[in-house]
């Protein structure tokens, strides 16, 4: 698809530190022009009533407006190029905003999309399935709007199917040795899949390894030579040494013997970065057509009237990550670590526990579970999880969206801090009170392989070995109505 504004420019980092000193501030174009472009405009004689407030100034829903929205509506415009840019044939802030993006992710090239995933994700198959019975063997654990897509390109799909290993969170993986035999037997009837759709991290947190099933797959399979994996909620296990090395991109920049892989991945950035809800990315590395066969799709699926807002916060989102990801994303790792551990240790949270943090043996080679998607089962409560999570809610302002009859999902995002997994595990706590008061519960003595520390003053009231009886469980719970916060620390013994 030709770009009649001009060419991009060239391509140049975009480095979040330098070589000393403080950090340097990443490049947000795209932000930018946004700014100032709506700072720089009166009056549009174009469309969007509300930006600047125009059509709501002496309305009997301002305040509401207000409220929902931010008093300027600023930056709600549909100003394109000039002065911004063109969102079909960008060549000015956008394209250079998607250019960093794709140095940011490891990528050739980066689309942005303000539809959400599920436009990305039908883009991405528009320009990967180029002709009807495309062979394509794909996961059937991925979100509907891959299979609509396979369905209406009729491409010729085989399904695997992932075995759930895990009855309560109901988490499922994939088998590697059958995705590989499938693909392999394909192969030597003549017949070979020309398309791998994986679902590369699941909403219930099972993240598949790309570069060890790629490994695989290139001996397996040799003609299989395209990729797309659906990493709708991984876009942040990019910043993290931690989490990287099982990405998609990342599989594919990080091993030559993977370059011959042509590599699509898509992103939900409102779901795991600071992005603005239906902010979506498409990445692409390998076969050099692809790139303009990915803006056809864009430029005959999307909006005509994308937000810009939207793709500002993508800008900023990248940015953000650059400079600060790597501390956000430990923290989440660090606070999925501290809600973990004070489950497993203070009586006051013995009705719950999490869910086995590791998937079993059969799939421990390409697939693990994300640290920061926590499955917390309630079976020790008198109530099932639906009416919990409720309970979280309309009592406590907290809300769970996933949950199975005997779980809970918690996502521990970058948007988590202390502070709410604070009020997170008093809910939980208080919550336990209400259902087993404690005058009904038998005396119950329990070991402690924790400090239990109330702060303040901070001085232990139990240590890693002694027994926990109902005298020092109303003990604790004294303190706490006291005002006090009660610390657990795991004893790791050397």
């Amino acid at each position: 698809m030709s770009d009649p504004a001009g060419q991009r420019p060239p391509t140049q980092t975009s480095a979040a530190r330098t070589n000393s000193g403080p950090p340097a501030i990443p490049e947000t174009p795209l932000a930018d022009a946004l700014l100032a472009a709506a700072g720089s405009t009166r009056a549009s004689f174009h469309a969007l009533p509300v930006s600047r407030r125009g059509s709501i100034r002496e309305s009997a829903f301002a305040d509401a407006y207000d409220a929902l929205f931010g008093r300027g509506l600023f930056s709600e415009a549909t100003i394109t190029a000039p002065p911004l840019d063109s969102f079909f044939f960008p060549h000015r802030s956008l394209a250079r905003a998607e250019e960093l993006a794709a140095l940011a992710f490891g990528a050739t090239g980066t689309l942005f999309v303000t539809a959400g995933t599920t436009t990305a994700n039908l883009i991405a198959l528009e320009a990967l399935i180029t002709r009807p019975d495309v062979r394509v063997l794909a996961d059937k654990g991925t979100h509907q709007s891959i299979h609509f897509a396979l369905s209406d390109k009729h491409a010729a799909v085989d399904y695997i199917e992932p075995r759930v290993f895990c009855e309560h969170s109901e988490r499922a993986a994939l088998s590697l040795p059958a995705l590989l035999e499938q693909a392999a037997a394909a192969e030597r009837a003549g017949a070979p899949y020309e398309l791998l759709v994986l679902n590369g991290q699941s909403y219930d947190g099972v993240v598949y390894d790309i570069r060890a099933i790629l490994t695989a797959l290139a001996e397996a399979s040799p003609s299989l030579t395209t990729v797309f994996v659906d990493e709708a909620w991984g876009a942040w296990s990019y910043f993290h040494e931690a989490t990287r090395g099982r990405t998609a991109l990342h599989a594919r920049a990080a091993d030559p013997a993977l370059e011959r892989f042509t590599v699509v991945a898509t992103h939900s950035a409102h779901k795991s970065l600071s992005a603005l809800r239906q902010g979506s990315l498409i990445h692409f590395s390998g076969d050099p057509e692809l790139a303009e066969r990915l803006r056809i799709g864009r430029y005959r699926h999307h909006t005509t009237s994308p937000s810009y807002p939207i793709l500002a916060s993508l800008d900023l989102a990248r940015a953000q990550m650059e400079l600060e990801g790597r501390d956000l994303v430990e923290r989440s790792l660090r606070l999925a670590r501290r809600v973990s551990e004070t489950v497993a240790g203070d009586p006051g949270l013995s009705a719950f526990s999490v869910n086995a943090p590791a998937v079993p043996d059969a799939f421990a080679g390409h697939a693990a579970i994300d640290p920061t998607k926590l499955s917390l089962k309630v079976s020790g409560l008198p109530i099932e999880a639906p009416e919990l999570r409720e309970r979280l809610y309309s009592r406590h302002g907290l809300y769970v969206n996933r949950c199975t009859r005997t779980s809970l999902l918690l996502n521990l995002h970058i948007g988590i801090g202390d502070e709410e997994v604070a009020a997170l595990l008093d809910a939980l706590r208080a919550i336990q009170r209400e259902l087993s008061p404690a005058g009904e519960r038998p005396e119950e003595k329990r070991v402690s392989t924790s400090f239990i520390i109330p702060y303040p003053p901070g001085v232990p009231i139990i240590v890693p070995g002694e027994e926990i009886g109902g005298d020092t469980l109303r003990r604790i719970e004294a303190i706490r109505s006291a005002g006090a916060r009660i610390y657990t620390i795991e004893h790791r013994p050397r």
